[in-house]
Order: structure tokens, then C-alpha cells, then sequence
């Protein structure tokens, strides 16, 4: 369907879904449904060298990263809004009529777009919402747990396909558009208020860096610190911001650094989980299977240990 109105910026093209797609990348569709006033794909793409692209896209876009980005990408915005590099999320939201720089290192990544019509989302308000570079920004790492949940069901239902899969994927896309609306104020009349409580953009920005950061996960102590906060307010403002606890973002940043360290080292279990900030291998393996039911050793494409030994991950 050609109805998504993708404009293409700078060198590269654009699809349908709202994805950017560069002479330097390469990707298979896994899974695509057409919903009637959207679409979603699952792709996996192979960056052949670090990209740094320029796209606008006409829907509702959304991309959210099924396995660990090979390292941090980044994104701004050049026709409105801040213009700093921000590093992107597991989840990335782009409004109609903005365009995005992006750029990541080479790599191999697994995602799912997801592609709301203007349409259908401006349709449920009696407006056209305005976006501040507040809002901008954060959708470029958006933090919903409910956003996070329908994605995950609309994969779910691209992944198995089963009786009446269009229906059910339009009728999560229709409750994904107001969980947008909600959660950035586009039903409000002026600027969008900022939750009683919650973190600006700065210190959002700081926890997110030291979080995603290579090396062991951060003591809240550490992130307090680093916010010139106490552990209660900033559990507190960061819950009143994000919609989950800091500890859970924390562990979930490391559970997904886990997975690509899985997949991409032959390194004991125990070194891995050093690396992370563990003390041992079995508060790692517990929190892993907390987050995904799997054990480290039971994750899909893990390499087998050879039998000379490796380099250590964990720098002295």
C-alpha cells in the first residue's frame, strides 16, 4: 500500500513501514501484515559500515529493537525541535512530518516497525497535536510499559500467524494509537505538562547513558549521585516519568546486554556475568530467567565454548 506517503530524504529510500532503508544495509522481511490503517514488519538488517541517514516519515512510526543493537545508535531532529545528538532507545517514536538524522555502527539487528496512518491517529482527536522538543526527544528513547506490551502482542501475532491475525493486529494498532495519545498529552489543548514529579530531560538523558554505558551495571547510589538526587526521589520522580521502577529499567539494560554478550562471545557464563556487575553466575542466571524464562546456557544462536581459552571480557 502506498497510502503511508513516505518521503524519502538525502540518499536514502523509504518503505511503506516508515523504515529507512540505505545503499549500505541490507535486510529480509521475516513477517508483514497490513492492518488496514497501518502495517508492521519484522526485519533483520545487516549494517555493512556505520550509517548516518536523513528520513521523514508521513505515519505514526515505531521501531522497536527485538535483539541488542550491536552498540548505542543516535538520532536528532533537523526541522524542529533539539538538535543535540540523542542516543535512541529500545523503542523509537517518530510523528508525521519530522525529519530524522540517524546513525549507528555496522552490526546486526532484529526489529519490528510498526506504522500508524495520520489518519487513524489524528482522527481520535479533535486537533492537530503540536509537538515540543520535550516530546521530541523522548520519543526517540520512549520508556511506556504499555506501548512496550502491544508491540510485543502485534510481534506475537506476526510471529505466529494465526486465525484472524489482521483483525486482532488492527484492533492492538487502534489501542497503541490512544496509549500514544495518552501518554504524550495529544489529546490536551497547549503545551504538554510534564507528570507531578517527574525527571527532565537532562537527568533522563544522564541515567540513560550511564546505564547503557560498557560497563557494570550502576548501583542506585551511584545514579542518585549522579543526578544530585536521593535514591527515594529519584525512584520516585523516575516512576512518575517512565511508568516503571528504575530498578527494573536497569535490569532490563542488562538483561539485553547479556543477550548480544550470549550471542557474540564464547566467554564463561560466570565472566559474562562479571562483566555485567554480578557478584556470581547464579544472581546472573536468576535475574536473566526472571526477565526472559530462559537460563544464560539455554539462549537461542549462544555459541559453544572452544576449547582454548578467550580473552577475558572483564578488563583489569
Amino acid at each position: 500500500m502506498d497510502w503511508f506517503g513516505m518521503q524519502p530524504g538525502g540518499t536514502i529510500t523509504q518503505d511503506r513501514t516508515g523504515a529507512h532503508v540505505s545503499a549500505l544495509e541490507t535486510f529480509d522481511v521475516e513477517h508483514s501484515l497490513d492492518f488496514g490503517r497501518g502495517c508492521a514488519e519484522v526485519r533483520n538488517y545487516t549494517w555493512l559500515r556505520d550509517t548516518a541517514d536523513v528520513w521523514t516519515s508521513d505515519s505514526y512510526f515505531l521501531h522497536m529493537c527485538l535483539t541488542p543493537r550491536p552498540s548505542p545508535a543516535s538520532a536528532t531532529f533537523l526541522d524542529g525541535g533539539p538538535r543535540g545528538l540523542e542516543t535512541v532507545g529500545r523503542i523509537m517514536f517518530v510523528p508525521p512530518g519530522r525529519t530524522v538524522r540517524s546513525g549507528g555502527p555496522l552490526g546486526r539487528q532484529r526489529s519490528l516497525h510498526c506504522a500508524l496512518s495520520a489518519e487513524m491517529v489524528d482522527g481520535l482527536l479533535d486537533r492537530t497535536p503540536s509537538w515540543d522538543d520535550e516530546a521530541l526527544v523522548e520519543g526517540l528513547h520512549l520508556s511506556c510499559p504499555e506501548v512496550e506490551w502491544l508491540l510485543l502482542k502485534i510481534y506475537s501475532e506476526l510471529r505466529q500467524a494465526g486465525f484472524a491475525a489482521n483483525v486482532v493486529v488492527e484492533s492492538l494498532s487502534n489501542t497503541l494509537a490512544v496509549a500514544l495519545i495518552r501518554r504524550f498529552g495529544m489529546e490536551q489543548s497547549g503545551p504538554r505538562r510534564r507528570s507531578i514529579g517527574g525527571l527532565p530531560p537532562w537527568r533522563m538523558r544522564l541515567i540513560r547513558e550511564r546505564v547503557n554505558a560498557d560497563q557494570p551495571a550502576p548501583q542506585l547510589t551511584e545514579l542518585a549521585d549522579l543526578c544530585g538526587m536521593s535514591v527515594r526521589h529519584l525512584s520516585r520522580a523516575f516512576k512518575a516519568e517512565t511508568g516503571q521502577t528504575i530498578a527494573k529499567f536497569v535490569e532490563q539494560a542488562m538483561v539485553d546486554r547479556a543477550r548480544a554478550l550470549l550471542r557474540e562471545s564464547s566467554a564463561p557464563i560466570g565472566e559474562i556475568a562479571r562483566a555485567l556487575g554480578f557478584s556470581n553466575s547464579a544472581s546472573f542466571a536468576y535475574a536473566f530467567r526472571r526477565a526472559t524464562g530462559l537460563r544464560p546456557s539455554e539462549l537461542e544462536g549462544r555459541r559453544p565454548r572452544p576449547a582454548a581459552s578467550r580473552r577475558s571480557l572483564v578488563t583489569s
